[in-house]
């Protein structure tokens, strides 16, 4: 599974927006230049999540974006499925793919399975973790996977 490249800059800008000032007001022009992403794609992708509810957007001076719920309510699977789509490692991931081989198929289930794991697995992760430096490793500190169960 390979998410697409505005979908990786969405949850980038997501959680800088929580770094910076999780309950404030931020530009597209302010989050470009944290982010290092180019102002037009800063753009686009915050009018795709203000359109799929993730963010509010106000006009004005004092305007710009802010998220719509606590970064702890936020996950990083509801961001991917806001710029993406629903998760679906397969066409076999969903309960009925319509494939032709559907009812000779063996792996269809299994695929369905997996799919749920990690659908699991990105549904534990919200963007305050995402947004947690582990200094003793110098990396983003995530929900310990070893302990989520599948």
């Amino acid at each position: 599974m390979k998410i697409n490249k505005l979908t990786d800059y969405s949850i980038v800008i997501l959680t800088n927006m929580v770094i910076k000032d999780e309950n404030g007001m931020h530009t597209s022009k302010e989050l470009s230049e944290f982010s290092g992403i180019p102002l037009p794609t800063v753009t686009r992708i915050l009018k795709m999540l203000s359109n799929e509810g993730l963010l509010e957007s106000q006009r004005g001076a004092q305007g710009g974006y802010s998220l719509t719920k606590s970064p702890t309510d936020v996950s990083v699977a509801e961001v991917i499925e806001a710029m993406e789509g629903p998760i679906a490692l397969t066409e076999c991931a969903s309960d009925d793919c319509g494939c032709a081989f559907e009812p000779s198929c063996a792996v269809g289930k299994p695929w369905q399975k997996i799919n749920k794991a990690v659908n699991n697995v990105l549904q534990n992760i919200n963007l305050s973790e995402m947004s947690v430096k582990d200094e003793s490793q110098n990396l983003l500190k995530l929900t310990n996977v070893e302990e989520m169960s599948f």
